[in-house]
């Protein structure tokens, strides 16, 4: 499959996708999921919901005590930000590229903002982004399509979102699900973050290796 002609509007997933961060997840998890006696964070995941974003996946980590655990992760996992997340090679050229060609560019994410923010302005220009929309904001997150009507709201009604106009940029299948719901095209770049990359190709889907290879392919477009 190639690369459609630039849309209006590209919307970016975070986690796994512009920014690195499996490190500082594995580590923050792994010090709540030690101090309430559980098992490490791989037995752990087992209990995991896939269509979930980790944050709601916390009561099946921790059950009751889903709350403060949640919060204890973020507190250990704002530390970790300056020296454990870090972006993908390339991925600022394919914004500037976007932004360049006049696409507007959004953040569209299940990750809390309290620590999107601090992310994001370590790792790239808040100013590229014309919206940043983040867990919970949205009546349901990805990947129900909702996240991209909520994201686009005032810009396209949900009837209006196609294939040529919108563009979901993400690395998992949470990612092209929502954008095929949404009638949006799907882009899918690097190894999802939590799996091997193994699963069935969709057909409907843009698969591209990294970004260096993103950026090529709008090169020469």
């Amino acid at each position: 499959m190639e690369l459609p002609t630039l849309p209006q509007y590209a919307l970016f997933d975070w986690d796994g996708t512009l920014a690195f961060t499996k490190d500082a997840v594995v580590y923050s998890l792994s010090k709540v999921l030690k101090e309430y006696g559980l098992p490490d964070w791989q037995q752990a995941f087992t209990k995991r919901n896939k269509q979930l974003s980790l944050r709601d996946n916390f009561p099946n980590f921790f059950g009751s005590d889903a709350a403060v655990a949640y919060e204890k992760y973020v507190e250990i996992y704002r530390k970790q930000i300056p020296t454990l997340v870090k972006s993908f090679p390339y991925a600022a050229k394919v914004l500037e590229f976007l932004q360049a060609n006049h696409v507007s560019l959004m953040i569209m994410t299940n990750k809390d903002r309290r620590l999107l923010e601090v992310e994001l302005a370590q790792l790239y220009n808040p100013e590229w982004f014309d919206r940043i929309v983040c867990s919970h904001e949205a009546p349901k997150d990805k990947p129900w399509p909702d996240h991209i009507f909520y994201t686009l709201r005032g810009l396209l009604t949900p009837a209006e979102i196609n294939s040529q106009d919108v563009w979901m940029v993400g690395d998992t299948a949470q990612d092209s699900d929502c954008a095929l719901s949404a009638h949006a095209f799907p882009i899918r770049v690097n190894e999802p973050i939590w799996g091997s990359g193994t699963e069935e190709k969709n057909p409907k889907v843009l698969y591209i290796k990294d970004f260096k290879a993103f950026y090529n392919m709008l090169a020469k477009s």
